[in-house]
């Protein structure tokens, strides 16, 4: 399958299917070629991106993506054609048009559906969209839906949403080690901060600091309602990029022995045990970048 963003004009075969089958299940009648042109005629998607997916170079779904709404995504004009049903176009859509929303700087999806539509309601609740307050007026529809999507993004030290993290970071270690002198780790120069948000919030931050010829990975944090939710692994994934991106090979760190969550993920994640530096408490961990 592929997606790729085309024209109204290119989509427009899609859109005329999609209106004609709205239309007519609403109405409960099949509709006329004229009622057809009619709607595309008064509900233009010129303001729209649109996505097609095809399969073999048929066109078997589209999707449009209202950009124009910051921090929101809306998507409109859903649809897959009866044959391709069953075969995750819909999901795929959704996931393209996820991307292409965060490209895009939005942050939030949001959509609205009708009552009858059983089967796309079911297929946004799959795809984590979940029933918030309405966000317009419109008499059609009876379900309004939205998802925060998660993100990481490069930030400054001074950054508010990164020392909230940081402080919970800095409790919840001391919870963990109440015996130990838990305080704020200097900051070297070079070191480098990233932010995990799911929409607008803040769920988790880590950090890579230049050391010797590796980089070591520092304030590695998720916060704990957004844990076994993919936050750590896109964190650790983000951390590589920058490393990659500032000429380092090899990531190094440690961690604590009364973390082993965080041990199962570094382990799962690849990195290998490295000497502890005789310190009982610790588990040090190294990941060679060239080859992954």
């Amino acid at each position: 399958m592929n997606i790729a963003p085309v024209s109204v004009a290119e989509a427009m075969p899609l859109l005329r299917e999609y209106w004609a089958e709205i239309a007519g299940r609403y109405h409960g009648r099949p509709m006329t070629t004229a009622e057809v042109d009619e709607i595309v005629r008064v509900e233009p998607s010129d303001d729209l991106l649109m996505l097609v997916a095809t399969v073999d170079a048929q066109p078997v779904g589209c999707l449009g993506l209202n950009l124009s709404i910051p921090p929101f995504a809306e998507v409109k004009r859903m649809y897959v054609t009866p044959a391709a049903r069953g075969h995750a176009v819909g999901q795929a859509l959704l996931a393209e048009a996820e991307r292409a929303a965060l490209r895009h700087d939005a942050v939030t999806m949001r959509l609205n559906v009708r009552d009858d539509l059983v089967e796309a309601r079911g297929l946004y609740a799959k795809c984590g969209y979940l029933e918030v307050d309405p966000f317009n007026d419109d008499d059609f529809v009876a379900h309004w839906l939205a998802k925060d999507l998660l993100y990481t993004t490069p930030v400054g030290r001074g950054d508010p949403r990164l020392a909230g993290m940081l402080a919970a970071l800095d409790r919840d270690l001391r919870d963990r080690y109440p015996d130990e002198d838990i305080g704020p780790s200097p900051v070297p120069p070079g070191a480098r901060f990233v932010l995990a948000c799911r929409g607008q919030s803040p769920v988790g931050c880590v950090s890579v600091q230049p050391k010797g010829n590796d980089f070591e990975l520092k304030r590695m944090f998720v916060a704990p309602q957004a844990r076994g939710t993919g936050v750590a692994l896109l964190l650790l994934e983000a951390a590589a990029s920058v490393v990659l991106d500032a000429g380092g090979r090899r990531i190094v760190l440690q961690t604590g022995t009364r973390q082993p969550e965080a041990i199962r993920l570094y382990e799962k994640s690849g990195y290998t045990r490295i000497p502890n530096h005789q310190d009982p408490l610790s588990v040090c961990f190294a990941k060679d970048l060239t080859g992954s």
